[in-house]
């Protein structure tokens, strides 16, 4: 049967730090995209892009949805510690006009640069966002031209220079979801953290796609998380997952895991075209410890309902910010919860009293390092990606292609469609 037939080369902007990348040709074309973005990000710092008053340009409005959005958003988030002086940014995704709203009031719109991103340049809810942002800067007597870059596909609608200060692609070779790693989450994160920053990002992700093509499964983490996925989901029934941050910094990381995962592996037909008769992609969702202890554990721990968690921590905090009390410092407390919670889990407790007992044996995992900084961001994203992947390999699934989200798009146009035939009937 016919399908998108979409490529999965995202491996590939992070196959640059390889003697012998996979594939050539996508390697050396996200390579020229690294060039591009050098210079831009250079003639940012030299002082050669300025505004009409010389000045230079210290926010960044990415604009976009989906895979556009959710992956740049949750690492800005996540590495907001490692910025530049004076850089920020911001981010439009929503068509309810609340949202760009809500971003760009208070914005000193003359120091903005706003990031437009769309492989094919005609997704209806970023351009109608970016006619918004077009409508703020013309009222505020700015030239868009000069305030506006694309992330686009070649010779799409938005690859043009008259009406953008400078255009990066993006190609069909990488999936919307899988594109972080691109000049997708590349031009506002360099932005943000510098050239630099944006590699180390990339050198992360590399170091763990490495990982992932271990034959032994006790040195191949993603795989291993992979198959204890499919262990919980598929032979013990469990329906969804929880992945459970313990970094506030992480607060829209489960944003992106949960598109990544669902819209890859939210398929009920094989490769060979066979409806399956096996569970899929599971229900994916989660929000930072310690918040969440007071907000939903109770389920976790006695609920019905059983639910897989994935625990994220890290043993040092970014700012170092820190203030011991009895005896502890909070960093410590935070991994202390994290660890406690993982151990209830896992072990529950008897009690005569049935309001406090818990069944313990729920399952759930602790992934730990050092410290979030760009470099363990990267792996930790690159750690889900190909977990993700394999999974979509067992299953026998196509993870790549997003036919849902197509039939969506086709309805979301046709009925405003005809909304506006019905105002015109009423004007006339």
């Amino acid at each position: 049967h016919d399908s998108e037939n979409r490529q999965v080369l995202h491996t590939a902007c992070r196959d640059i730090f390889s003697n012998t990348p996979l594939n050539l040709e996508a390697t050396f074309r996200a390579k020229e995209q690294l060039v591009c973005l050098r210079r831009f990000l250079d003639d940012l710092e030299q002082g050669t892009i300025v505004n009409h008053r010389g000045e230079s340009f210290t926010t960044m409005v990415q604009v976009g949805i989906g895979g556009s959005d959710l992956g740049a958003r949750a690492l800005y988030l996540a590495l907001k510690r490692y910025r530049l002086p004076d850089r920020s940014a911001r981010f439009i995704a929503n068509v309810d006009p609340d949202d760009a709203a809500g971003v760009l009031t208070n914005l000193d719109l003359s120091r903005t640069l706003i990031n437009v991103v769309s492989k094919s340049g005609t997704t209806l809810e970023t351009l109608t966002n970016e006619r918004l942002v077009r409508s703020a800067l013309e009222g505020a007597g700015l030239d868009p031209a000069l305030h506006m870059v694309s992330v686009t596909g070649e010779g799409s609608p938005m690859d043009d220079p008259k009406r953008y200060r400078a255009s990066f692609h993006m190609f069909d070779f990488i999936g919307g979801r899988y594109s972080l790693t691109s000049m997708v989450g590349g031009v506002t994160l360099g932005f943000v953290l510098g050239y630099n920053g944006f590699v180390e990002v990339l050198r992360g992700a590399h170091a763990v796609d490495t990982v992932a093509e271990e034959r032994d499964i006790h040195a191949n983490l993603p795989l291993l998380m992979a198959l204890i996925g499919i262990w919980n989901h598929n032979f013990l029934g469990y329906e969804t997952v929880a992945v459970l941050p313990y970094s506030q910094a992480l607060q829209r990381f489960p944003a992106h895991l949960q598109q990544c995962d669902m819209e890859s592996n939210g398929k009920s037909v094989t490769r060979g075209g066979h409806g399956v008769n096996y569970l899929t992609g599971p229900i994916v969702w989660g929000e930072p410890g310690t918040n969440g202890q007071h907000a939903f554990y109770q389920l976790l721990h006695q609920g019905t309902t059983v639910v897989p968690v994935e625990f994220i921590g890290f043993r040092q905090s970014q700012y170092e910010r820190d203030l011991e009390v009895s005896g502890t410092t909070s960093q410590e407390k935070l991994v202390a919860n994290m660890l406690a919670q993982s151990l209830a889990l896992a072990q529950g407790r008897n009690s005569e009293n049935p309001n406090r007992r818990f069944a313990g044996n729920r399952p759930n995992s602790v992934l730990i390092t050092d410290r979030l900084t760009p470099y363990s961001m990267g792996a930790l994203l690159a750690l889900y990606e190909n977990k993700i992947v394999f999974q979509g390999f067992s299953w026998n699934i196509n993870s790549f292609d997003q036919e849902g989200v197509q039939l969506g798009k086709i309805l979301a146009i046709r009925l405003p469609d005809e909304l506006a035939a019905k105002n015109e009937g009423n004007q006339g």
